[in-house]
């Protein structure tokens, strides 16, 4: 009975339109009170969150300010059109429309910090991707906008927009790349491939994670240039992690020696090498093994591990600078194969550098005679030194064939560098009775 009596008096209240002095008086009355409020619950709320440690409410604060003297305002403005009697109807429900967004707004932001930046983040350790944390906020927005429209206006948009066919099958179609994107995008969220900071491998392209998106992933080389690569292109390309599963990563480097060097002495060089280097981690140790020896050189691989992975390839040339300086300490010799592989010969440290060896040419001389063989003495076969190359030999005339008494050796003296080429050389014969010819080459 209570309630009626005091519901008819304010129906009649509103339903009877107020002049506007008295109008434009409640609406600044409630202004007035409503930044007294504002101003007693923010200064109650930033007390609280001063004993806090988290920095979170702090930022909280600083979000609603605003947000919270729009809806003061609004409050007045809503206060002002209803004591006139809704002489503005469209303006009221534009009110309404913002005062329900704004509240709603204020709700969804505290909700946000709340769950998923404090419980999640700070209590749980759990970081929520920024693509699936956008995606909800959206979701959330969406359902509030159509549902506060729903309720000011009257209409029911959702079974519009569920029920519609030709607007799905255009936004599908219109959206299929962009789509493609978002659900690659959630996908490698949701497998945590990777993410913000860590250094990977991608369809040829290697980079820093400085960006993930609804779209696209953003990638930063060695030589300070962004890579936009789409989500769907990452889902379905190979990719290698350099960062993952921790920091550390691993890296090879090979080096040539001479075929007569020591392995033992090569161990030392390659341990005092990445000793020397403060880049290359202690644990796990460096490694160093031989991986071929071929009969110009050696070939052996180092493997160390390192965390500045963005460096790495200035760590590879100070190791390989230690390793050279180790290797003349030890007494090692660098393959020469590297610089010229055709030369297989060992340079030690302050040697001179060998020279070309004399070609050697052979040549044929006549052999011992024999008693049985006078007729037809055999050639042999000797090797003469000679400069390179040499002309064709040039064959003695050929003589009468008169038996010849037995033949002398003789062989040709060693050839000077200014010396004729080498030739057929025939026993010296007497004056009545020369030599048979020797047979051809």
């Amino acid at each position: 009975m209570i309630l009626d009596r005091l519901s008819a008096p304010w129906t009649d209240l509103v339903r009877s339109p107020a002049s506007l002095p008295v109008a434009l008086g409640m609406s600044l009355a409630v202004l007035g009170l409503g930044f007294v409020v504002y101003r007693l619950v923010f200064a109650l709320l930033a007390r609280v969150a001063g004993a806090t440690q988290t920095s979170l409410d702090d930022l909280l604060i600083r979000r609603m300010r605003l947000p919270a003297r729009l809806l003061v305002a609004l409050l007045s403005l809503h206060t002002f059109i209803a004591l006139r009697g809704g002489d503005l109807p469209t303006l009221h429900k534009g009110v309404i429309l913002l005062e329900l967004a704004l509240a709603s707004y204020l709700a969804i932001e505290i909700a946000e910090t709340l769950v998923i930046d404090y419980w999640l983040a700070e209590r749980q350790k759990v970081q929520l991707p920024a693509l699936v944390r956008h995606l909800l906020l959206t979701i959330l927005y969406v359902v509030a906008g159509l549902s506060i429209v729903g309720a000011v206006t009257g209409v029911d948009l959702v079974p519009l927009l569920a029920t519609s066919t030709v607007i799905t099958v255009v936004l599908g179609l219109a959206l299929q790349d962009t789509l493609g994107n978002l659900f690659a995008g959630l996908a490698l969220h949701s497998e945590r491939s990777f993410g913000v900071g860590d250094w990977i491998l991608v369809d040829g392209v290697e980079g820093q994670v400085v960006y993930v998106g609804w779209r696209s992933t953003r990638l930063r080389t060695f030589s300070g240039d962004v890579v936009i690569l789409p989500n769907s292109v990452i889902a379905k390309a190979r990719v290698q992690n350099f960062c993952a599963p921790d920091r550390r990563c691993a890296r090879n480097i090979e080096m040539l020696v001479a075929l007569g060097a020591a392995p033992e002495a090569v161990e030392r060089a390659a341990q005092r090498a990445c000793a020397q280097v403060p880049d290359v981690l202690v644990d796990p140790a460096p490694r160093l093994w031989l991986a071929s020896v071929t009969p110009l050189f050696q070939r052996y691989v180092i493997k160390f591990w390192l965390t500045a992975f963005e460096r790495h390839d200035v760590i590879e040339s100070d190791v390989m600078k230690a390793f050279f300086r180790a290797c003349r300490e030890e007494g090692i010799a660098l393959s020469p194969a590297a610089a010229q592989p055709g030369l297989a010969v060992e340079l030690r440290p302050g040697a001179a550098p060998p020279t070309a060896p004399s070609a050697v040419l052979p040549a044929l001389v006549a052999g011992p005679a024999d008693p049985s063989m006078a007729a037809a003495p055999a050639p042999v076969l000797v090797a003469v030194a000679a400069p390179a190359p040499p002309p064709a030999p040039v064959a003695a005339p050929p003589a009468a064939p008169v038996a010849s008494p037995p033949a002398v050796p003789v062989a040709a003296p060693p050839a000077s560098p200014a010396a004729a080429p080498p030739a057929l050389v025939a026993p010296p014969a007497a004056a009545s009775a020369p030599a048979p010819p020797l047979p051809p080459r």
